[in-house]
Order: C-alpha cells, then sequence, then structure tokens
C-alpha cells in the first residue's frame, strides 16, 4: 500500500485520528471487461497535499471519482476519515459526501442565480447543517473574497470565482477536499495564487488535499505525487519536481 504522510514540520496535532482517506485493493470495471482501476491501494495522511498525475485513460479521473465517492468501486474498499464509503446506497453515499466531502472542479460550478455568499453556505443549507459565521468569516477572509460576498459569479474574475469555490468545499470542515484540475482553466499567474492557496491550506490547516491534474508543474507544489498508469499506481514521488515529473509522463506516453 502506498502510505502518504504529512512532511516533516507538518502539525501533526491529528496524527492519532483515521487517514484521512484510505483504498484498499479498489478495482473498477466497466462492462465487466474493461478494467480502468486494478487493485489501487492508496492511504493519505490528514495535512498532506497530494497530487495524482497519468497520461489519458491512465485511470486517475476514475482513482479520483471512487475515492470521493462519486462512483463506487467494482471491489475493494474506500474510507473517508475513518468511514467506509464503498459499497453505502446513494443517499448516504450522498449524504457523506455533504459531510466529510469537499469538491473543486476546473469549472467552478458556481451557481449563477447566488451570491458568493449563497453559494459557499449551499452545501450547509443542503444538508440541513447551520453555518458556522464564525469560521465562514474567517474563511473568505482567507481567500480574499470578504469584499466580494454579495456579488454573483459572472462579476468574479476566474481567480476569484476558483477561491469562491475552494471556500465552498472547506465551508463543512471536509476530512478530504478533491480538485479535479483546479487550474487548467486559469492563466499562470492566477493559477500560481491558487496553488499556493490550496498548499497553504494544508500546511496552515492541516486540511488534506488530492489534486488530479496533468500539469507537471502543479504537481510540484503538491507534497508528493502519484503517477498512474494502466490503472495502477507506477511511481510515487515525495517532494515532487516538475521536471522529473514531465520525463516520467513521457516514457509512459511511449509505451
Amino acid at each position: 500500500m502506498t502510505t502518504l504522510t504529512a512532511p516533516l514540520g507538518a502539525p501533526r496535532s491529528a496524527s492519532a485520528r483515521p487517514p484521512a482517506l484510505l483504498m484498499r485493493e479498489v478495482t473498477k470495471t466497466y462492462d465487466g471487461a474493461h478494467t480502468v482501476l486494478d487493485r489501487v491501494s492508496l492511504e493519505v495522511q490528514r495535512g498532506t497535499f497530494l497530487a495524482v498525475m497519468g497520461p489519458s485513460g491512465s485511470g486517475k479521473s476514475t482513482l479520483l471519482h471512487c475515492a470521493a465517492g462519486l462512483d463506487d468501486p467494482t471491489s475493494g474498499e474506500v474510507h473517508v476519515g475513518g468511514h467506509r464509503i464503498s459499497g453505502l446506497g446513494e443517499t448516504k453515499r450522498t449524504l457523506l459526501r455533504r459531510n466529510r466531502i469537499g469538491f473543486v472542479f476546473q469549472s467552478y460550478n458556481l451557481l449563477p442565480s447566488l451570491t458568493v455568499e449563497e453559494n459557499l453556505t449551499l452545501p450547509l443549507r443542503q444538508s440541513g447543517a447551520a453555518a458556522d459565521r464564525t469560521w465562514l468569516r474567517h474563511l473568505v477572509e482567507r481567500v480574499g473574497l470578504a469584499d466580494l460576498l454579495d456579488r454573483r459569479p459572472a462579476e468574479l474574475s476566474g481567480g476569484q470565482q476558483q477561491r469562491a469555490a475552494i471556500a465552498r468545499s472547506l465551508a463543512a470542515r471536509p476530512d478530504v477536499v478533491f480538485a479535479d484540475e483546479p487550474t487548467g482553466a486559469l492563466d499562470l499567474d492566477t493559477a500560481a495564487g491558487v496553488l499556493d492557496l490550496l498548499r497553504e491550506l494544508v500546511d496552515e490547516w492541516e486540511q488534506t488535499v488530492v489534486m488530479v491534474t496533468h500539469d507537471p508543474a502543479a504537481a510540484a507544489r503538491a507534497h508528493a505525487a502519484c503517477v498512474v498508469a494502466d490503472g495502477r499506481i507506477d511511481s510515487y514521488l515525495p517532494n515532487p519536481d516538475a521536471a522529473e515529473l514531465a520525463r516520467r509522463l513521457t516514457a509512459l506516453g511511449r509505451r
């Protein structure tokens, strides 16, 4: 099993708690024949920023979907924050996602008719949970949106919209935030700011982030990277280097 732990110097107050994400022998097969994930085992400790990379069709997106409870594996187990999510019915899995998992997507997925504040609190309202106003105020100040709460997404820049999406993903204080190509629609400078924010949330708040990306430079901002090929974890790199990641991806593309 690949085990990812927080780097030396990171806060370790939650070290006695279950890992943020645990996958055991996860396989995903479609139509009974096409295997996309092949017995993947992965353990991500709290306070870790993990990047997941791989060639097109390698299984990295399926790995994220199974880890986040968006899809159920054909076999194997997935646990988030010590709670088994695989094998649950759709209703229970949806409730667990709302309470324990945050999502950040390339397209932001903000509702255009709602203000920033309404978008941030939407997951809480859907789950029937009361908003922690102190936490939300601290959160919006940290992501630089405190003066923009009454605006709608169309009135924000791309970087501001992605920061709103990140804040929304943290509103319920999830065990894990899953980010799927979160900088894919941003220019280089704005993308760098979003990646800085994700890294700071991990280092300063002990948040756990699992990010799928095709960009070696983005992956190099994480504590660790795992490279997926042919439905398996091909390699794991602590303190990843962009040039080395690019070399490995190129080599995999030639197989």
